[in-house]
């Protein structure tokens, strides 16, 4: 692969400007710039995978375009191999449409291949894995075993500001910017 066709290596003809201020945007919760953005530098480069894959999440968030935005972050995906922000991407957009263990599976293969990387860390926390059944002798589907389930995941999730993961407490891509010193 050469360098324009690798993740981390900018989209050339000034759409880097456009990835940059779209993460920016992200990061800040304004889906609607960062969507604009977005699909500014994936016009300028279709083929870039980091510009592919966040055009492809604001499209399920902003414009509900689920068939296109999950193919998008998936060609990204299969383009670039193993990148853990595109892997972080596919789980947002699995989240965005209620495919939670899509998510998990997204964020766990970028596990395998970027232990370490903390965003993607920072989402496993926040989706996490399913636990075991609370009566482990009766069947997951069990109604006592649901709503004991239910009770402990309450329980669990009290005093917890964060509540149900979303595709926005996935994590930001990159850190708000910091206030202006005076």
């Amino acid at each position: 692969m050469s360098d324009e066709t690798t993740s981390s290596a900018p989209p050339p003809d000034g759409s880097a400007a456009a990835l940059t201020q779209g993460l920016a945007a992200f990061s800040i919760r304004d889906l609607e710039a960062a969507h604009r953005l977005f699909e500014r530098a994936h016009r300028r480069d279709p083929r870039h995978p980091r510009a592919m894959s966040w055009y492809g999440v604001t499209l399920v968030l902003v414009e509900r375009n689920s068939a296109l935005g999950v193919s998008l972050c998936d060609q990204a995906v299969r383009q670039a191999g193993a990148d853990p922000e595109l892997a972080l991407n596919q789980a947002r957009v699995h989240l965005a449409l209620n495919q939670r263990e899509r998510a998990v599976r997204a964020i766990a293969r970028g596990l395998e291949v970027s232990p370490g990387d903390a965003p993607l860390r920072a989402a496993w926390e926040v989706v996490g894995a399913r636990r075991k059944p609370v009566l482990t002798f009766l069947a997951r589907g069990n109604p006592i075993n649901r709503l004991l389930g239910r009770l402990r995941h309450r329980w669990s999730r009290r005093g917890d500001p964060g509540g149900e993961p979303t595709p926005m407490n996935l994590g930001a891509p990159l850190d708000p910017p910091a206030p202006p010193r005076s």
